[in-house]
């Protein structure tokens, strides 16, 4: 009984340790964006390290037992001049006389902190101690050295680290946006500061004056012209609070901002790129007394619209139009997350013959994985493709995305004709041909393009054509082209002769569940299409190969896929029991 007793209170730990750790990691349906919007001042969403101790009644504060999921390693809070916040003592949590658990959380701050914070519980009561490590008055950290090396003297404010940058047109529309005594002043920012060649992309002449007549120009559209309100808002969605140097930006991460927009930040190859709102930082971590600036080589865009918003408001996009509202994807294009949608436009899908692209929005099944073949689950900016990559679409299929030596980048055979167009929840890539995954193609289609022509050929001579094409999730054993020229000639020309005798045997090629090669089991007995008739499966592993055979045929390719079925081609034609 008192051993039942133990293991309990050890599960019942272990799932307090999980729905913690769950908690403090924001994964919750729908937690990713609203999390990440709740709490910029600390983000602790995922902890570089943490240990996390189970202490048993009779181990007292040094467990027998310790489960670390990662271990404290030497950073750069273990320098000079690091000064120490304490918040409780954790040399003064109660060791505890029963059963403990003991929570250590460690992590860096967007105000360049770093950040430990330990946990008791022993079931009865909470107890929390927290210890936050910053640079010393008068200090500031320098990339890739211990400690806060660099003498806070030394360092500029924000506005004059702009200007010693070169950055002299974010300097001048600072000015214009009454915004230097922000930049000059003891709070800490960070910058995403704008090169002087990316503010060609906005009007030069600011209006201040509300009832000029220039004003009412500029209202009318007579000429280009920023309100001082429009040009304030425009660069404070360029800042973020607190310190937030290379090293604390994450991928798929978003910063409000002091101005109205967001800033969603993506990091590839190790942090070789980075980008902000889908502009490239091209120069990071230059330290003033007040802040960091990041230099990126565009004005940051606009994300108050959603992916599904970007697509809609769009001329271009009438037909997607027309086949995301046959389905319930505009609810997974219009929610919180991240996504990228390569999106077609008309003329895309002008190149989809009419009979293929009239079968494609007929069937409901096929159309979906049409769409989602065009979505990936994260952002991809086109920065980070620079070379040849592979990515998975939300279909389960290959996407094959490079740059080739023109600066072009292509999808597939789709090339990318405009690129960027930033989301809150995602980015859109705008392609010129419409991508058709083997998921979208009825599967009486997928046996063609399977090496099973000759077997298509004999469902039209048999009358299964539609039926099959009418079924869901169903299994083809496909008798590759040569398995049925291996025929004798008589055999060929009796079935031919004889569609009711045709339909039965390849009926017996067709399962009315839909079997992946992975349920695939060895003495499975599966159902056939039409009668009482089984198949028998059986499976070997040799080394490092699993052969699988259906009756006596061997499966030669597996897991061809359809959007009502899949295939898998066999090598040779099955009889069924007389």
């Amino acid at each position: 009984m008192k051993k039942a007793v133990t293991i309990a209170w050890v599960l019942l730990a272990l799932c307090a340790l999980l729905a913690t750790t769950d908690a403090r990691s924001g994964r919750g349906r729908g937690g990713g964006r609203r999390r990440a919007l709740a709490d910029r001042s600390w983000r602790s969403s995922r902890p570089r390290n943490y240990i996390h101790d189970i202490v048993l009644p009779w181990s007292q504060w040094k467990p027998w037992w310790s489960h670390r999921w990662a271990r404290d390693r030497a950073g750069w809070w273990t320098g000079p001049n690091v000064c120490e916040t304490k918040e409780g003592d954790p040399q003064a949590l109660p060791d505890g006389e029963g059963f403990m658990l003991k929570i250590k959380e460690c992590g860096s701050g967007e105000d360049g902190s770093y950040r430990c914070t330990y946990r008791a519980d022993d079931f009865q009561q909470k107890y929390t101690a927290t210890v936050t490590y910053r640079c010393c008055a008068g200090y500031a950290r320098q990339q890739g050295k211990p400690g806060c090396p660099l003498k806070v003297a030394e360092l500029k404010n924000l506005l004059d680290t702009a200007r010693g940058l070169g950055l002299s047109e974010f300097v001048s529309y600072a000015g214009k946006a009454k915004l230097e005594g922000a930049l000059t002043g003891m709070n800490n920012f960070t910058v995403f500061a704008p090169t002087d060649g990316a503010f060609q992309s906005i009007p030069t002449r600011v209006i201040t004056d509300f009832d000029s007549p220039s004003k009412r120009a500029t209202q009318r559209g007579d000429t280009p012209a920023l309100t001082l309100d429009q040009l304030k808002d425009t660069l404070l969605s360029h800042v973020v609070s607190g310190w937030l140097t290379a090293n604390n930006i994450r991928d798929e991460e978003i910063l409000r901002t002091l101005g109205p927009g967001e800033i969603r930040t993506t990091a590839y190859s190790n942090k070789k790129i980075v980008n902000a709102n889908c502009v490239k930082v091209v120069l990071s971590d230059q330290l003033a007394s007040n802040g960091v600036i990041h230099v990126v080589d565009g004005i940051l865009p606009n994300t108050k619209k959603s992916v599904l918003e970007i697509i809609s408001q769009d001329s271009r996009f009438t037909t997607l139009k027309t086949a995301l509202g046959q389905t319930d994807l505009p609810s997974v294009l219009d929610s919180d997350g991240q996504m990228t949608v390569f999106a077609p436009t008309d003329s895309a899908f002008d190149n989809v013959p009419q009979e293929t692209l009239n079968r494609l929005l007929a069937d409901r099944r096929c159309l979906k994985n049409l769409l989602l073949h065009h979505v990936i689950p994260h952002t991809i900016c086109a920065d980070a493709v620079t070379g040849k990559h592979r990515a998975v679409s939300m279909v389960g299929e290959d996407l094959k995305v490079e740059r080739d030596s023109d600066d072009k980048i292509f999808v597939n055979t789709a090339q990318v004709i405009q690129g960027n167009v930033l989301g809150y929840n995602g980015v859109v890539h705008v392609i010129d041909n419409v991508l058709v995954p083997s998921k979208a193609q009825n599967i009486v289609d997928v046996l063609a393009a399977s090496g099973a022509s000759r077997l298509v050929e004999l469902i039209e001579i048999a009358g299964l054509t539609d039926t099959l094409r009418s079924q869901d999730n169903i299994t083809i054993f496909a008798p590759s082209d040569q398995a049925i020229e291996e025929l004798p000639e008589e055999t060929v020309k009796a079935l031919t002769s004889n569609p009711g005798a045709l339909a039965e045997v390849l009926q017996y090629h067709v399962v009315p569940q839909a079997a992946f090669a992975k349920d695939l089991k060895n003495g499975a007995m599966l159902p056939t299409l039409g009668s009482s008739n089984k198949l028998h499966i059986s499976v070997k592993d040799w080394f490092f190969h699993t052969m699988v055979n259906v009756q006596c045929a061997r499966v030669v390719k597996a897991d061809q896929g359809g959007c009502n079925g899949v295939v898998h081609v066999i090598n040779k034609v099955l009889a069924p029991p007389t």
